[in-house]
């Protein structure tokens, strides 16, 4: 019934119905279904990053994510883009949005939780010398993969700020699953060498940005 309707489309349907008091289950499960699979991708990039996490773990988000996106996406999503004020956005953007989050924050909170110390100073005791010492070795590896992450997301941020262009790109290409610069340049609305062109920028602005707050971070413990 849906199938021959554009995301949009179907996002407006839900919107009208919504609006009516009518029920959404139908048109909005055809719709998350369609963003099945990019959202799992992209749960998948997070969880390698903090070094943990299960294909159950990927359902359980991206269910929370639907529940968020049911909850308030659906009255805060505007159609514009944030990168780019002025170019239209669209809903499967806004709703991969609030899945990185969703997964960000869960695998946060998580190391969080792992990272508190025992309420029983004999509690750490329990384990033999080696597993404490491969338990701290691990832990050590997943703070320094968590590490990297936060100064990605805040040399992206910066990218955001300095080059809203490069990071539109940027962002679908790498982080939306869409890795064909063709589609890349219609969505927003270029040729496909300024595609290339603009995801090469972003990718150098990244490293030269992400080498600046390296240098910034080793500053402050020295």
């Amino acid at each position: 019934m849906y199938e021959q309707l554009t995301d949009d489309e179907l996002f407006a349907e839900v919107v009208r119905r919504r609006a009516a008091g009518e029920p959404v289950g139908g048109p909005l499960g055809s719709l998350v279904d369609r963003w099945g699979r990019p959202a799992r991708y992209v749960i998948s990039k997070i969880q390698a990053s903090y070094g943990r996490g299960s294909p159950a773990d990927a359902d359980e988000l991206f269910q929370d994510a639907v529940g968020k996106f049911i909850d308030r996406g659906l009255d805060q999503f505007r159609g514009v883009s944030e990168q780019m004020p002025g170019r239209s956005a669209s809903p499967k953007t806004f709703f991969l949005r609030i899945v990185k989050h969703v997964a960000i924050d869960f695998y946060r909170r998580h190391r969080e939780e792992l990272a508190a110390p025992p309420s029983d100073p004999d509690e750490a005791m329990e384990e033999p010398p080696s597993e404490v010492a491969r338990a701290v070795e691990a832990g050590k590896r997943r703070e320094e993969r968590a590490e990297a992450q936060e100064l990605y997301w805040a040399a992206f941020a910066r990218l955001q700020q300095e080059h809203p262009k490069e990071a539109s790109a940027w962002e679908l290409y790498h982080h939306e699953d869409v890795e064909d610069h063709e589609e890349c340049a219609r969505r927003l609305n270029i040729t496909v060498v300024n595609s290339y062109k603009r995801v090469s920028r972003a990718q150098a602005y990244l490293k030269l940005y992400l080498l600046d707050l390296q240098r910034e971070t080793q500053g402050e413990e020295a």
